[in-house]
């Protein structure tokens, strides 16, 4: 028995150690804390900025757009609230020791990939419920075809602005599974 337990001992301490940065994982999680609170509150005051506007200007719109704001404020909301539950695992993380730093770092990049993943989408998604708002306003008759040519700039630099987050988020999802991947080959 004293040569089995000798052989395991042996056996043990011949397993390779992993190495763990330790100032290079703080710093990540803390910049990833940092980074997801700011999220947090950028997300909220968006929120309450396109509220504040639909309250500011609600006597000068046509009642169909006032019901699409809404709409699309609900389905702001329904985002913001999405995303703050995706950022709780770095925004609100408590550090205590090595293993639960790198499994809220792990969590945070693969909830980073979703968030980035839900913006892509969210670009070309952007872009259909513009045009459909500008599209049923026309139809309603509360926009002119005249007013709707000449705001055609307007809508196509939106356009063009919503789409141009779909390339970036994509990057950013590819960014964010190669640090994962890497946390992961380090294990």
């Amino acid at each position: 028995m004293n040569d089995e337990s000798t052989d395991l001992t042996a056996l043990w301490q011949q397993q390779p150690v992993s190495n763990i940065d330790m100032a290079d994982l703080t710093k990540r999680l803390k910049r990833q804390q940092r980074l997801q609170r700011l999220y947090v509150i950028t997300d909220f005051m968006c929120l309450f900025m396109s509220i504040g506007f639909i309250a500011y200007t609600w006597n000068s719109l046509p009642s169909v757009l006032i019901y699409m704001l809404f709409g699309v404020s609900g389905s702001a909301l329904a985002m913001t609230v999405y995303f703050v539950w995706l950022r709780r695992h770095a925004a609100l993380a408590t550090f205590e020791d090595t293993a639960q730093f790198r499994e809220t770092l792990k969590k945070q990049l693969r909830n980073n990939q979703t968030i980035a993943r839900v913006t892509f989408h969210s670009g070309w998604v952007s872009i259909v419920m513009l045009l459909t708002i500008f599209g049923v306003l026309v139809y309603s008759g509360e926009m002119s075809m005249d007013k709707l040519v000449s705001k055609l700039p307007v809508i196509a630099g939106l356009c063009v602005l919503m789409a141009g987050f779909m390339p970036w988020a994509y990057q950013r999802e590819r960014k964010f599974k190669a640090e994962y991947q890497q946390l992961i080959e380090q294990e």
